[in-house]
């Protein structure tokens, strides 16, 4: 019926629009008081009643048919969707669910009808649906950046390359990347060398082949590794080429082996590459011939064209954005003399060619930033490179301080390249003029720099010879990386080739979907870790559900996961969780296609996460109320008093002997900071004294005297004054025994005596100085010299020394100099004092203690 529909579908479509005018129009002539003449008419009743089950089983019927799952929605009776009270409508409970049903089959629809009529297969192209169809002209929007300002340049309607593809793109996660290559040319070893013989049929893999009409009776046995002529092929029997890894475990990817490991691994480098050339400068920009490829014919020409050339220059230009894994669009090749810009896009299933020229081990390959080509080449085209060159690389070896390739044409071509272009649409055709003229430049120049570089890294090499490249202080650090001795000329132009080699080695891998734990590049658990959105259990596990459905919708429709549901949607609709449709489209501004298509089915997979996760959080309540119901409580014990007493029992007291010993020459009980120390009656040893002290945080303050009782220590040089103790520091005693009385603490208001019949008095060497009771401060700086030593002579106190320290003593209780302050309203110029003839020339006020400071000049 739907092909009938197709076929005559401006008849199908009228009769459809004719049939929906008479219903209505029908429906409208019904009286207003229906349910009464139901009542008088039981020919009317049943004749309605029947018309009604017909159209709620045909509502039912089309809803089942377009979501399997639509069971939830089905309705019973009127009552369902619309209840009657007081003589007016009200919504009932599912009038909400076919609502959205019905949205979401109407906007089915209208996508179904715009992709058929952008189509000639069913000849609906009327004027109308011809302009649906066709592309718009490319459209330049310029956005502002830090420090560029990028054009991105689109268009609308521009139809997907990919439906047009000869070969089958596979996104599915369980099945891995399989060679596209069949036949190996310059190769020194067959394509099946390094597989498994093992047969694999039951894996998964095994059977991914054979979807694809491949099997292998047995493996090839290695051949000699002599190098192969340039012209020459080495190919394998298809049917034995792909034989996966014996043992591949369900929804792994186990990855093939790279086909050119071998000869990549075992490259030689030719001569000439290692020896210092002068560099040859480009062509003209306009008298450089240029051709665009996009026929056979084309790139048959081109071919034998780059078979004559000892080094090309290549770098593609890509898209990611309507595609899962994306694809390649422009392949740019330079030689030295032309300029080539191949279309990928129409000349994907021929492109295979290129391995005669990538994989000659002769051709050197020169890129710039090569890992994501390697990658590309491999997986669109199966071509592969061997003497790859990549000036990425040589930028990194020279240390300089950029490496892109911008700054490489500038440094050396003196050439600005255009970097507006990096966000245009490379689907576009045809290309616009400057868009073919980025991708042009950036290959043009691109032979010189290899040229230039080449030679710095010999010239650098050979100055360098034998220099020691981490020495911070020397002459020439920082002129290599990578390199710590330069051993030879050509070492620092061996190694950007080794780093090159390394990347010629990379495999393209599929990338699986990590359901459980989100692990990989595109997993949820690096995004949410990545936004670091505070979720709650329930939030989280919708997120989880709803980064699945984004990855398996965009892998069946080919689709970016970025134009599916872009990241920032991801995120408010797993914060609100909306219920319904309209919900759902006021968290997404702009909704992408394919959540208005899905709308209905990613808001009941909301539902059906939302209930999982509360009841797995009910039954984890209901296991903790359970635990917590048997008395079951978590006991945390820090210390006990026992065991800690033994332990610190057992412990051996290392401050006991030191205390001990310093307890014996307590001179003054009295403290000015803790009183007077009356032990107690338990301790009666030293030991316990000293216990008692320790427990009792009594500190020991060091008195400001100082007392020479022997040499003198080697890290200070004694002051020589006299007398031997200032007088403003002591003050005689009256009884027999001299004492040291020191000022009053304003706190505790004691007077802190020291008993000096101990002290060892000793007279300077130095002649009679005038005393002085002023002290200036100085700084002591304390060096690794040994002080000279001073010879002390100790003499006996007596009481003439008595009577001699009494005659030089003052009276600590003398007032002090009172500093009077001046008011605040003090005015320097009307002192008659002052000793400023003329008035200052600046002014400060401290706004914290309101001083004032003055400044004058000489």
């Amino acid at each position: 019926m739907a092909d009938a529909f197709v076929e005559n579908f401006d008849g199908s479509l009228a009769a459809a629009f004719s049939a929906l005018v008479k219903a209505t129009k029908t429906a409208g002539r019904l009286p207003s008081d229906i349910a009464f003449h139901r009542t008088l008419d039981e020919s009317i009743d049943t004749r309605l009643s029947r018309t009604s089950d017909r159209m709620l089983h045909m509502g039912n019927t089309l809803w089942m048919q377009s979501r399997p799952d639509s069971s939830s929605i089905a309705i019973d009776s009127i009552d369902d969707v619309a209840v009657e009270h007081d003589g007016r409508w009200q919504t009932g409970p599912r009038f909400r669910p076919v609502i959205d049903a019905v949205d979401t089959l109407l906007e089915k629809i209208d996508i179904g009808l715009d992709e058929v009529l952008k189509t000639s297969a069913h000849k609906l192209r009327t004027a109308a649906s011809a302009q649906i169809g066709k592309q718009s002209a490319p459209v330049v929007t310029t956005i502002k950046g830090n420090s560029l300002d990028y054009k991105l340049v689109h268009a609308q309607n521009i139809p997907r390359p990919q439906l047009a593809f000869k070969d089958t793109i596979d996104n599915s996660p369980n099945t891995p990347f399989v060679w596209k290559i069949r036949n190996k040319v310059h190769a020194r070893v067959p394509l099946d060398y390094g597989l498994p013989s093992a047969k694999v049929a039951e894996s998964p893999l095994g059977r991914h082949l054979h979807s694809l009409g491949i099997a292998r009776p047995g493996a090839t046995p290695p051949s000699s590794g002599t190098t192969t002529p340039r012209t020459s092929k080495r190919t394998t029997d298809i049917s034995g080429v792909f034989d996966a890894m014996s043992a591949v475990e369900a929804g792994s990817l186990a990855s093939l082996p790279h086909p050119y490991e071998y000869e990549i691994s075992h490259y030689e480098t030719p001569e000439w590459l290692l020896a210092a050339s002068e560099p040859q400068k480009p062509i003209d920009w306009d008298a450089t011939p240029f051709q665009f490829v996009d026929t056979p014919e084309q790139l048959h020409a081109m071919m034998e064209h780059l078979r004559t050339a000892r080094e090309v220059a290549i770098d593609l230009e890509h898209h990611d954005y309507r595609s899962y894994q994306g694809f390649t669009c422009l392949i740019q090749i330079s030689t030295r003399s032309t300029d080539f810009v191949v279309d990928a896009l129409a000349l994907r299933a021929d492109l295979g060619v290129l391995n005669e020229v990538t994989a000659d081990p002769a051709v050197i390959k020169v890129f710039h930033g090569a890992e994501s080509d390697i990658v590309w080449l491999q997986r669109d085209f199966g071509v592969y490179v061997v003497g790859l060159f990549d000036t990425y690389h040589a930028s990194k070896v020279l240390n300089m301080q950029h490496h892109s390739l911008a700054h490489l044409l500038l440094t050396y071509s003196a050439f600005h390249a255009d970097k507006k272009y990096q966000l245009a649409d490379w689907r576009i055709r045809p290309i616009p003029h400057e868009m073919l003229a980025y991708a042009r430049a950036d290959t043009h120049f691109l032979l010189y720099v290899f040229d230039r570089m080449r030679c710095e890294l010999l010239e650098r090499g050979q100055r360098l010879v034998g220099v020691d490249m981490t020495e911070p202080d020397g002459e020439h650090f920082g002129m290599l990386a990578g390199i710590d001795l330069v051993e030879s000329a050509t070492q620092p132009l061996e190694l950007t080739l080794q780093r090159s080699q390394q990347t010629a080695l990379k495999k393209h891998i599929k990338e699986g979907y990590d359901a459980e734990h989100g692990m990989g590049t595109g997993g949820w658990a690096k995004l949410a870790k990545k936004w670091r959105h505070p979720f709650t259990p329930t939030q989280l596990a919708v997120f989880r559900a709803l980064h699945e459905w984004r990855d398996s919708c965009a892998r069946e429709e080919d689709e970016s996961v970025r134009y599916v549901l872009p990241n920032h949607m991801l995120f408010n609709i797993s914060d609100a969780m909306p219920t319904d449709t309209a919900g759902l489209f006021r968290l997404c501004h702009k909704a992408p296609p394919p959540v208005r298509l899905y709308a209905l089915d990613i808001v009941r997979l909301i539902a059906r996460t939302r209930v999982r996760a509360e009841a797995r959080m009910d039954e984890f309540r209901e296991l903790v109320k359970d635990v917590e119901s048997q008395g079951v409580e978590p006991v945390h014990v820090r210390f006990d008093d026992k065991e800690d007493k033994e332990i610190v029992e057992d412990v051996p007291d290392v401050l006991t002997s030191e205390l001990e010993k310093s307890v014996e020459n307590i001179v003054a009980p009295t403290s000015s900071l803790f009183g007077s120390f009356v032990p107690s009656a338990v301790a009666t040893s030293a030991a316990e004294r000293a216990r008692e002290i320790r427990s009792n945080l009594v500190l020991t303050v060091a008195v400001p005297i100082r007392v020479i009782t022997g040499p003198t220590e080697p890290e200070f040089t004694p002051v020589p004054v006299k007398p031997l103790v200032p007088k403003s520091m002591m003050v005689l005693s009256e009884s027999s025994a001299p004492s040291i009385s020191l000022p009053a603490s304003k706190k505790t208001k004691t007077t802190e005596v020291l008993d000096l019949s101990k002290i060892v008095l000793s007279e300077p060497e130095t002649p009679d100085t005038p005393v002085s009771t002023t002290r200036k401060s100085r700084k002591r700086t304390r060096t690794n010299k040994p002080e000279p030593e001073t010879n002390v002579e100790a003499f006996e106190y007596d009481d003439s020394a008595r009577d001699a320290i009494g005659e030089s003593t003052i009276d600590v209780n003398q007032p002090k100099k009172v500093r009077h302050k001046k008011p605040k309203s003090f005015d320097p110029y009307k002192t008659s004092d002052s000793k400023f003839d003329k008035r200052p020339t600046r002014s400060r006020v401290n706004n914290k203690s309101g001083n004032r400071t003055l400044s004058y000049k000489k």
